[in-house]
C-alpha cells in the first residue's frame, strides 16, 4: 500500500523543514526517487535531509559528477543526479546496486529517466514550482509506509 502526501512550501527554509521531518522517519537503505523540473526544489530538499543527519559538506546537485557521497553522524547519504543519463541501465552500469546494499540513504534526482533501476519500494517525490510564487513549491510524496508529515 502506498501512502500519499501533498505539501506546499513557500520558502527554501520550509522546503528544508519538510525534508528534515521526512529524514527523521527514514531508515538505512531507503531510496528517494525525485522528479521535477530544474529549480523545482529537489536539491533544496536534499540539503534539508543532509542537515538532519548532520552532514558537514554542503549538498550540491552532482550534475557533472553524477554521484556525491555525504557522511552523516548516523547515516551516509548517496546523492545521485541522473539528468545526463538516458536509461536505468546506465545507472546499473555505474554500480547502483552496491549503493542500494550500503545501508545508506539513496537520493536520486531525475529518477524518471532511470525508472527501470529504481526499487519498487522507493519513496517517490515529485516537485513543482507554484505558479506566481517565487519560492513556492508543491511536493508530492508517495511513501511505502505511513509517515507523520
Amino acid at each position: 500500500m502506498t501512502h500519499s502526501y501533498r505539501l506546499s512550501t513557500h520558502s527554501p527554509e520550509e522546503t528544508q523543514a519538510v525534508a528534515k521531518k521526512l529524514a527523521a522517519q527514514l531508515s538505512a537503505g531507503d531510496v528517494l526517487a525525485m522528479i521535477g523540473n530544474l529549480a523545482s526544489g529537489k536539491t533544496t530538499f536534499t540539503q534539508g535531509l543532509t542537515s538532519h543527519y548532520e552532514v558537514t559538506e554542503y549538498a550540491l546537485s552532482p550534475t557533472f559528477t553524477y554521484i556525491n557521497e555525504y557522511h552523516g553522524k548516523e547515516l551516509d547519504i548517496i546523492h545521485i543526479d541522473a539528468y545526463r543519463l538516458n536509461t536505468g541501465e546506465e545507472l546499473i552500469s555505474m554500480g547502483i546496486w552496491e549503493y542500494y546494499e550500503s545501508n545508506s540513504i539513496i537520493i536520486i534526482e531525475w529518477a524518471d529517466i532511470v525508472a527501470s533501476a529504481i526499487p519498487e519500494d522507493a519513496f517517490g517525490l515529485s516537485f513543482r514550482a507554484i505558479e506566481g510564487e517565487e519560492s513556492g513549491r508543491e511536493i508530492l510524496i508517495n511513501s511505502p509506509r505511513k509517515l507523520d508529515l
